[in-house]
């Protein structure tokens, strides 16, 4: 009995050392391989794709130069460029060159009045204490309200009328004000002798005022669209990306509501595009952005597609290029993001209906359906995935509906059973599945 007992004992030890053994081989074998080879996940997280192409736009502009060459003299006011105007509005006024003497004796007189109102008694009337109390409100209000400079030029032009108010009155009521009230009058007379000496330019048209003049306004217009090919563009001698100078010698009228930007292009996408297709335009000033823009016209030459876009809007900074870098943005998505080499396929078996219409035969068919493997915490499930959007490195993926998969002839069975992928699920890189008939089968 007590042998046998212990034969009990002995059998029971090595089962028990054989399994002991088991488990240690398949650790062993499982760290090797961890250790060999470590899975490569990622997460799906929601994110966009944008689709766009780099390239070079030339800058065509409704454009009217105005003649000034009846206009010299110096240059007292003008416009700030890219201002929009209307018809008949001034943008720059001129005064004589005669006329620069005026202007020397107007700031020397400017002087002396101010040196004789230091020296004479002060006067307190009642008039002179009013215009203290608005100088002085016109001040606080205009330092603590300053948001717009036409409002400060404004402000500025009432405060000085004010102040020549009360020079003018001092000067009359004070008796050692004779001197001054004599250098006001002396002003005035220059000043009104200034003024009619000055000459503007009227603007011809409403529009936006440049000054940004570079020779290609009467080549770069609206009639000769037609007759563009990106060979004629790449002729003609225009810098990238170069701020065209401003100077006032130059002045020309604007359409500030639309501008045209011709490219030559060389993708697959633009031999695809037709008239009147919508895309974005983006500039590298406000890369946040994207501006909205139409096809107005193609030209399908031997190695590119030359594509005319019509923007209406951004035409105000575009004022200072003619050949700029853009991107042409095909399409923009956003969904669940991921790395396409997560992404492979699996071959189903599908019921569809015969090649004969009138026939209610049901044929087996094999279909392809992209898939990733979602990653579990000690398993890994294959999920069937809709491409929304893709580029050369991410799509844009989403589930299948289950009338999708019915549509497709998927059988019920599979629909049922499968699973579906949720934000932040780790989907395994491609080569670390194998790329044969998935599990779902």
């Amino acid at each position: 009995m007590a042998k046998q007992k212990r034969k009990i004992n002995q059998n029971f030890l090595i089962f028990v050392i054989t399994v002991l053994v088991f488990i240690t081989v398949f650790f062993v074998v499982q760290i090797v391989q961890f250790f060999e080879k470590p899975i490569n996940t990622v997460l799906i997280k929601k994110g966009e794709l944008i689709n766009y192409e780099e390239v070079t736009g030339y800058i065509i502009r409704n454009e009217e130069l105005i003649d000034i060459s009846s206009y010299d003299g110096i240059v007292k006011s003008e416009v700030e460029d890219a201002t929009r105007v209307s018809k008949g509005s001034p943008i720059i006024k001129y005064v004589s060159k005669s006329e620069e003497q005026l202007i020397d004796k107007i700031k020397k007189l400017d002087e002396k009045i101010e040196v004789a109102k230091e020296s004479q008694q002060t006067i307190f009337s009642n008039d002179v204490k009013a215009l203290d109390t608005e100088i002085e409100n016109s001040i606080y209000s205009q330092v603590k309200n300053s948001t717009s400079l036409d409002e400060i030029k404004q402000s500025k032009k009432n405060l000085n009328e004010k102040i020549k108010k009360k020079a003018k009155i001092v000067g009359e009521l004070s008796p050692a004000g004779s001197e001054l009230k004599t250098l006001i009058d002396e002003r005035t007379k220059y000043e009104k002798e200034l003024n009619d000496a000055e000459k503007s330019l009227l603007s011809p048209k409403a529009g936006l005022v440049s000054y940004r003049v570079d020779g290609f306004e009467n080549i770069l217009t609206y009639d000769s669209i037609s007759l563009l090919t990106a060979d004629k563009l790449s002729e003609l001698k225009i810098s990238l990306d170069q701020i065209i100078p401003a100077e006032t010698k130059n002045v020309k009228i604007i359409d500030n509501f639309i501008c045209y930007i011709a490219v030559p292009m060389m993708s697959e996408e633009a031999k695809k595009t037709k008239l009147n297709d919508s895309v974005y335009l983006r500039f590298p000033n406000d890369e946040d952005s994207l501006v909205s823009a139409t096809v107005e016209y193609i030209s399908n030459e031997e190695d590119e597609t030359l594509l005319v876009f019509k923007i209406n809007s951004n035409v105000e900074e575009l004022t200072k290029y003619r050949k700029i870098s853009l991107d042409v943005v095909w399409w923009r998505s956003s969904g669940l993001k991921v790395n396409k080499e997560v992404i492979f396929e699996t071959e189903v078996e599908v019921l569809v209906s015969g090649d004969n219409e009138n026939s209610a035969e049901m044929v087996t068919k094999r279909i392809k359906i992209p898939t990733i493997t979602i990653k579990k915490a000690y398993s890994e499930e294959n999920v069937f995935v809709k491409i929304l959007k893709e580029t050369d490195e991410f799509v844009i993926i989403d589930n299948y509906k289950d009338s999708e998969l019915i549509e497709m002839g998927v059988s019920n069975d599979l629909i049922e059973n499968r699973r579906t992928i949720k934000m932040y699920d780790e989907a395994i890189m491609i080569e670390e599945t194998e790329e044969s008939e998935s599990d779902l089968k």
